[in-house]
């Protein structure tokens, strides 16, 4: 029996109590991708609810965040989503992911949601535009956070309009809102804007 057998013998043998200690040390992506379908086991532990009600499907390395690849996506996509997007309160995507996992999935228990990485212009498109983001915040969303990253952008009275119009959306659209952390990383000046316990706005059909 060769060293990879015996490893392989002591990860299974260890307890369910180590092993989600170990599970929880890893990249959700990874989890996901290397354990899923591994035997019945392992999708008990990976697929329980205190794991994955947070899911946060970014990748960080080297101090930022980063898009995970077609493979691995293409597997949350169609093998995982489908098993838990009804437990999933909280969720973190970013703007290459963004359409596939929010736009394709309802996700009925989702509450909290944070959009990582994206460009301005990107961003207020789908605050305006007809998209399951707009809906979200609309009718299920509590706690949002939103990362602005657009090294084009410039300290212009413009851009500052641009960013107000923004965050005056955020705040007049969200029914349930009632924390926000919004954060803009620009090729001139950060700004960072945090609100708690936002009174929510009366919102009347017309």
């Amino acid at each position: 029996m060769n060293a990879s057998s015996n490893n392989n013998i002591i990860i299974l043998d260890l307890p369910n109590e180590i092993l989600v200690i170990i599970f929880n040390k890893l990249n959700m992506i990874d989890a996901f991708y290397s354990l899923v379908d591994v035997n019945e086991r392992f999708n008990r532990l990976v697929f329980d609810r205190l794991y994955i009600h947070n899911l946060d499907l970014t990748v960080k390395s080297s101090n930022r965040m980063s898009s995970i690849n077609n493979q691995m996506l293409d597997k949350v996509c169609e093998k995982i989503l489908p098993r838990i997007y009804h437990q999933v309160n909280k969720l973190t995507v970013e703007p290459y992911s963004i359409e596939r996992l929010l736009f394709t999935t309802g996700y009925p228990q989702l509450d909290s949601l944070s959009l990582i990485n994206f460009q301005k212009e990107t961003f207020y498109k789908y605050l305006t535009g007809n998209t399951m983001l707009r809906f979200l915040l609309m009718d299920q969303i509590k706690h949002l956070v939103v990362e602005i990253k657009d090294e084009t952008t410039t300290a212009t009275g413009l851009s500052y309009k641009n960013t107000l119009d923004i965050l005056s959306l955020i705040l007049f659209s969200s029914k349930r809102l009632t924390h926000l952390i919004f954060s803009e990383w620009s090729s001139e000046e950060p700004l960072a804007i945090s609100i708690f316990n936002h009174p929510q706005v009366e919102h009347y059909d017309d």
